[in-house]
């Protein structure tokens, strides 16, 4: 398929709806995925807090308010469950280990650190030591009242974290799996629908090109033949005098009607395809210069000077005609926004690998926020054309293309001086243009 603009277009806007799509789910997914996270790793801390506080407190409860013996150590510690993850110990009030429910042990514990000096507080906190990650509750024992508080020992419970960190991992782990492949599904899904939506506007692109290049063929043979008959009336002196005028408005008109017809046609053209370009060396200075000679009438019949400044050579490789069509666009455009006594310059230098070619005139200028949208098709600025030409809205548009198929660019700016100035830059190439100008 031709690498049409309308084609870029479609796809630089498909683009753009892609990645916003993408983008918008992407902060979904990161945003559910968060929120699982955290919930669950919150009801998993929730869960082990739970379970020792309830081991704690029904420790407290079976101790009755009375500390055990070391007889009664002994016999708890011999009958006791080997659990593995939990530790719940009695302690003295000066933290020494007095029973071991579960006799078993974990590092760290008994854990000095943290006991409550109030009969009745509890402190909780994770600890690590070891390379492990132990969670301790510490609830102390004695009698409390408004005049004071003794505490008489503690019940402290361990539980080994390193389970729950492996299951907080790994619900983490299957989080961003599910989530990645989620948003793999949503880019795939998004791909497919960006351009299923773009489908319509392609073919509405389409319909609208083969209207143009129809109506633009059906359009040039009576443009043609309006033309021809004004000038056989102006010619055999058919027409009264007093409508001689009118018969040169029409003359004028069927130009104008016939510049639009050919250059919507130039434009399907190249909306079907690639502007195919007869490429050779040639001296863009010395195309500048021709092309000022050839201009030189319209700008003396509008009142407009003339200025070149194209000293070379500045070698490149393209198409002249093309190149003689673009600086003409850019002429035209200068006198015609010139004012009557004004000047237009045309500069040609060497910049580095590239050649620019500037063109500047007198006239009021080009708003900065439409110095891109002026090389649309049929984009035309309000109280800007001083001659009263009107043009179509179409040269630029055909300049820029021009300029794009030599693998240069085309900008609009402003000089110092103020008017407006139109920038082209094309790739230099070797031989006599090398050097450089300045």
């Amino acid at each position: 398929m031709a690498h049409t603009s309308t084609e870029r277009l479609l796809r630089r806007t498909r683009l753009r709806l892609f990645i916003t799509t993408l983008t918008l789910l992407t902060l979904l997914v990161a945003f559910v995925g968060a929120a699982t996270a955290v919930t669950g790793l919150s009801a998993l801390d929730a869960d082990v807090d739970r379970a020792l506080d309830a081991a704690v407190r029904a420790q407290v409860t079976a101790l009755g308010g009375e500390l055990p013996s070391g007889e009664e150590n002994q016999e708890a510690s011999e009958a006791a469950p080997a659990v593995a993850d939990t530790v719940l110990l009695v302690l003295d009030a000066g933290g020494q280990v007095l029973l071991n429910r579960t006799g078993t042990t974990l590092p760290g514990l008994p854990a000095a650190a943290g006991l409550p000096a109030t009969a009745g507080a509890r402190d909780i906190r994770t600890l690590a030591t070891a390379g492990r990650s132990v969670r301790v509750l510490t609830v102390a024992l004695g009698e409390s009242s408004h005049e004071s508080s003794q505490v008489t020992g503690y019940v402290q419970g361990g539980f080994d974290m390193d389970l729950h960190d492996q299951q907080s991992r790994s619900l983490v782990l299957v989080i961003l799996i599910v989530g990645a492949l989620g948003l793999l599904a949503a880019a795939l899904i998004a791909f497919v629908v960006t351009g299923r939506a773009l489908a319509p506007i392609r073919e509405g692109f389409e319909s609208q090109r083969r209207f143009v290049a129809d109506a633009s063929h059906e359009l040039r043979t009576p443009a043609a033949l309006i033309r021809a008959n004004a000038e056989v009336l102006e010619r055999e002196g058919l027409v009264a005098e007093d409508g001689r005028d009118l018969l040169t408005d029409v003359i004028a008109e069927s130009d104008r009607l016939g510049g639009l017809v050919g250059d919507l046609l130039q434009l399907a053209a190249w909306d079907e395809t690639r502007l195919v370009l007869g490429r050779g060396p040639l001296d863009v200075a010395e195309v500048a210069r021709d092309t000022i000679r050839g201009a030189t009438a319209l700008a003396a019949e509008r009142g407009v000077r003339l200025a070149v400044d194209a000293p070379g050579p500045a070698s490149a490789d393209g198409d002249r005609g093309r190149l003689v069509q673009l600086l003409l666009v850019l002429v035209d455009n200068a006198i015609d926004h010139s004012p009557a006594g004004g000047e237009v310059a045309v500069r040609v230098r060497r910049v580095g690998p590239t050649i620019a070619v500037e063109v500047d005139d007198q006239g009021p200028g080009i708003p900065e926020a439409d110095r891109r949208r002026i090389f649309e098709p049929f984009t035309r600025l309000k109280g800007t054309t001083r001659h009263g030409s009107g043009g179509t809205g179409l040269g630029l548009a055909i300049a820029r293309r021009i300029a794009e198929a030599h693998g240069g660019t085309i900008a609009a700016g402003s000089p110092p001086a103020g008017g407006a100035r139109f920038t082209v830059t094309l790739p230099a190439s070797g031989g006599p243009g090398a050097a450089t100008a300045s």
